[in-house]
Protein backbone atom coordinates (compact mmCIF):
# COMPACT_ATOMS: atom_id res chain seq x y z
CA UNK A 1 0.00 0.00 0.00
CA UNK A 2 1.36 3.45 -0.91
CA UNK A 3 1.88 6.04 1.77
CA UNK A 4 2.06 9.81 2.13
CA UNK A 5 5.21 11.49 3.42
CA UNK A 6 4.45 14.66 5.40
CA UNK A 7 7.22 16.51 7.26
CA UNK A 8 9.28 19.70 6.99
CA UNK A 9 6.30 21.46 5.43
CA UNK A 10 6.18 19.17 2.37
CA UNK A 11 4.15 16.13 1.43
CA UNK A 12 4.26 13.65 -1.42
CA UNK A 13 3.16 10.16 -2.41
CA UNK A 14 5.54 7.25 -1.75
CA UNK A 15 5.10 3.95 -3.65
CA UNK A 16 4.72 0.82 -1.57
CA UNK A 17 7.87 -1.33 -1.46
CA UNK A 18 10.08 1.75 -1.90
CA UNK A 19 12.36 2.80 0.97
CA UNK A 20 12.32 6.31 2.43
CA UNK A 21 15.28 7.88 4.24
CA UNK A 22 15.96 11.38 5.50
CA UNK A 23 18.97 13.50 6.44
CA UNK A 24 18.55 16.74 8.39
CA UNK A 25 21.70 18.88 8.30
CA UNK A 26 20.11 22.01 9.78
CA UNK A 27 20.27 24.44 6.87
CA UNK A 28 18.97 21.77 4.51
CA UNK A 29 17.04 18.51 4.59
CA UNK A 30 17.33 15.66 2.08
CA UNK A 31 14.54 13.13 1.67
CA UNK A 32 15.25 10.10 -0.51
CA UNK A 33 12.87 7.50 -1.90
CA UNK A 34 14.62 4.39 -3.25
CA UNK A 35 13.06 1.77 -5.52
CA UNK A 36 13.79 -1.92 -4.89
CA UNK A 37 16.25 -1.66 -7.80
CA UNK A 38 18.46 1.38 -8.60
CA UNK A 39 15.96 4.14 -9.44
CA UNK A 40 15.53 6.83 -6.84
CA UNK A 41 13.78 10.15 -6.22
CA UNK A 42 15.22 12.79 -3.90
CA UNK A 43 14.08 16.12 -2.55
CA UNK A 44 16.49 18.56 -0.91
CA UNK A 45 15.09 21.61 0.85
CA UNK A 46 17.52 24.53 1.25
CA UNK A 47 16.18 26.83 3.94
CA UNK A 48 18.71 29.58 3.09
CA UNK A 49 16.89 29.84 -0.29
CA UNK A 50 19.77 29.94 -2.82
CA UNK A 51 18.84 31.01 -6.35
CA UNK A 52 17.46 27.98 -8.29
CA UNK A 53 19.73 28.46 -11.32
CA UNK A 54 22.80 28.39 -9.06
CA UNK A 55 21.63 25.15 -7.44
CA UNK A 56 20.98 23.57 -10.85
CA UNK A 57 24.41 24.64 -12.14
CA UNK A 58 26.11 23.16 -9.05
CA UNK A 59 24.35 19.83 -9.60
CA UNK A 60 25.21 19.84 -13.32
CA UNK A 61 28.85 20.59 -12.47
CA UNK A 62 28.91 17.63 -10.07
CA UNK A 63 27.59 15.36 -12.84
CA UNK A 64 30.22 16.70 -15.26
CA UNK A 65 32.98 16.01 -12.74
CA UNK A 66 31.70 12.49 -12.00
CA UNK A 67 30.98 11.22 -15.53
CA UNK A 68 33.11 11.50 -18.67
CA UNK A 69 30.22 11.59 -21.11
CA UNK A 70 27.03 13.43 -20.27
CA UNK A 71 24.37 15.10 -22.35
CA UNK A 72 22.29 17.85 -20.76
CA UNK A 73 18.93 18.92 -22.16
CA UNK A 74 17.41 22.07 -20.67
CA UNK A 75 13.67 21.83 -20.33
CA UNK A 76 10.59 23.59 -19.17
CA UNK A 77 8.39 22.00 -16.59
CA UNK A 78 6.74 22.64 -13.30
CA UNK A 79 6.67 20.99 -9.93
CA UNK A 80 3.57 21.20 -7.80
CA UNK A 81 2.11 23.77 -10.18
CA UNK A 82 5.14 26.10 -10.04
CA UNK A 83 7.76 26.78 -12.68
CA UNK A 84 11.10 25.07 -12.18
CA UNK A 85 14.58 25.23 -13.63
CA UNK A 86 14.69 21.88 -15.41
CA UNK A 87 17.38 19.74 -17.00
CA UNK A 88 17.29 16.16 -18.25
CA UNK A 89 20.68 14.45 -18.12
CA UNK A 90 21.93 11.32 -19.88
CA UNK A 91 25.17 9.64 -18.84
CA UNK A 92 26.90 6.26 -18.91
CA UNK A 93 27.75 4.43 -15.71
CA UNK A 94 28.97 0.82 -15.65
CA UNK A 95 28.30 0.67 -19.41
CA UNK A 96 24.61 1.41 -18.85
CA UNK A 97 22.79 4.45 -20.13
CA UNK A 98 21.29 6.36 -17.21
CA UNK A 99 18.93 9.30 -17.15
CA UNK A 100 18.57 11.88 -14.40
CA UNK A 101 15.92 14.55 -14.13
CA UNK A 102 16.75 17.75 -12.29
CA UNK A 103 14.10 20.25 -11.15
CA UNK A 104 14.79 23.28 -8.94
CA UNK A 105 12.25 25.83 -7.73
CA UNK A 106 11.83 28.34 -4.94
CA UNK A 107 9.02 28.95 -2.47
CA UNK A 108 8.66 31.53 0.26
CA UNK A 109 10.25 29.07 2.73
CA UNK A 110 12.95 27.22 0.78
CA UNK A 111 14.62 26.38 -2.51
CA UNK A 112 13.78 22.81 -3.49
CA UNK A 113 15.91 20.46 -5.55
CA UNK A 114 14.12 17.44 -7.00
CA UNK A 115 16.41 14.87 -8.60
CA UNK A 116 15.37 11.46 -9.82
CA UNK A 117 17.23 8.92 -11.91
CA UNK A 118 17.62 5.35 -13.04
CA UNK A 119 19.01 3.18 -15.80
CA UNK A 120 17.12 3.52 -19.05
CA UNK A 121 16.00 -0.12 -18.97
CA UNK A 122 14.66 0.24 -15.43
CA UNK A 123 13.02 3.61 -16.15
CA UNK A 124 10.56 1.85 -18.45
CA UNK A 125 8.89 0.64 -15.26
CA UNK A 126 9.88 3.27 -12.70
CA UNK A 127 9.55 6.53 -14.66
CA UNK A 128 5.74 6.70 -14.23
CA UNK A 129 6.20 6.21 -10.48
CA UNK A 130 8.97 8.83 -10.30
CA UNK A 131 6.79 11.28 -12.21
CA UNK A 132 3.86 10.55 -9.91
CA UNK A 133 5.96 11.31 -6.83
CA UNK A 134 7.00 14.64 -8.38
CA UNK A 135 3.46 15.49 -9.42
CA UNK A 136 2.17 14.78 -5.91
CA UNK A 137 4.66 17.12 -4.23
CA UNK A 138 2.98 19.90 -2.25
CA UNK A 139 4.24 22.29 0.40
CA UNK A 140 2.75 24.38 3.17
CA UNK A 141 3.09 27.90 1.82
CA UNK A 142 0.71 30.84 1.59
CA UNK A 143 1.20 30.74 -2.20
CA UNK A 144 -0.51 27.31 -2.21
CA UNK A 145 -3.47 28.44 -0.10
CA UNK A 146 -5.96 28.20 -2.99
CA UNK A 147 -4.66 24.83 -4.23
CA UNK A 148 -7.20 22.09 -3.42
CA UNK A 149 -4.37 19.54 -3.44
CA UNK A 150 -2.24 21.48 -0.97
Amino acid sequence: MASLYHAHGVRFWVPDDWTLSEQDVGHHVSINVQSPETSFWSLTLFFDRPEPRRVAEAVLQAFREEYDEIDVYPGECGVGGHEAVAHDIEFFCWELLNSAFLRVFQTQRFTALVLFQGTDTELRETRPLLDRISESLRWDDPENADDPLA
